[in-house]
Order: structure tokens, then C-alpha cells, then sequence
């Protein structure tokens, strides 16, 4: 399972893995402790895939952001997502040079890092050459002959 049908809603804690749509909304389950739980159409939702995180030049997938917290974790220890700012700054400048740091927040920051230790186990994030051989593959495929 991708980042596809992980949810964030606004006003709740943690991400959701959509199960089923109904009439006014979704059925979720949480990925912390996998209660299920419906969340209406008329609240704030946000598609992980679709997060981009602003940097100087192009933005950058959330997925691509949690690949690169993956590699750097496996060298060191990523900072608690409660922690300092400056800490979190620090290490997030890191693992994404040339993050935008006006328009990214310190709260944003202390999300991503607390997302990536929700997905990190439950959500199978290809490795970048995976992502880049899936790329080039859907390139070719579209390409006609």
C-alpha cells in the first residue's frame, strides 16, 4: 500500500487509510491504533498524495520527502516531532536542502516528521530507484509508437 487513500482531516489526530465512500462521506481507519470511523464530506481533507512541500526552486512530493527521511534515518536518529524548532529546522534543512523557510512552517515541519513515523511501517514507500523505474516505465507506456 502507497500513499494513495492516506488521509489527513483537519480537526482530527494522526492519518486515516480510506475503506469506503458513503452518502455523506467516508469510511476511515486510523493508522495509529486502526479504529474505524466515518468523516464527513464537509470537512477539511487532505490527500497525502497530493502534498507538496515548497522549496526554492520546484516543489516536492510529500512521498519524495518521506524517501528522503527514510535515508537519513537509516544513518541517524530523526529528531521527535514535539522537539525543539531550531532542532527541527535544522535536521528537516538536512534532509530537504533548499526547503522554501518562509513558507514552510515549523508546524508543518513537526507534522511531516510525525506522518513519517506513522507510514513509515504500515505504508510500503518504494525506494527512489523503484519510483524512478516506475516513472520511466509509465513514460514509456504513454509514449505512442
Amino acid at each position: 500500500m502507497g500513499l494513495k487513500g492516506i488521509i489527513a482531516v483537519s480537526g482530527m489526530p494522526g492519518l486515516y487509510k480510506v475503506l469506503a465512500q458513503n452518502k455523506s462521506g467516508f469510511i476511515v481507519e486510523s493508522l495509529a491504533d486502526k479504529k474505524r470511523q466515518p468523516v464527513s464530506a464537509t470537512q477539511r481533507i487532505s490527500m497525502l498524495d497530493d502534498i507538496t512541500v515548497y522549496m526554492q526552486e520546484d516543489d516536492i512530493t510529500l512521498k519524495d520527502v518521506f524517501l528522503k527521511m527514510m535515508s537519513f534515518a537509516e544513518k541517524g536518529t530523526l529528531p521527535d516531532p514535539k522537539g525543539d524548532e531550531k532542532k527541527l529546522r535544522s535536521v528537516f534543512g538536512e534532509i530537504v536542502p533548499g526547503f522554501d523557510s518562509e513558507r514552510v512552517y515549523t508546524s508543518d515541519i513537526r507534522k511531516m516528521f510525525a506522518w513519517y513515523h506513522l507510514v513509515k511501517d504500515t505504508v510500503a514507500l518504494p525506494d527512489e530507484g523503484e519510483a524512478n523505474e516506475n516513472a520511466s516505465t509509465e513514460n514509456q507506456e504513454a509514449t505512442p509508437s
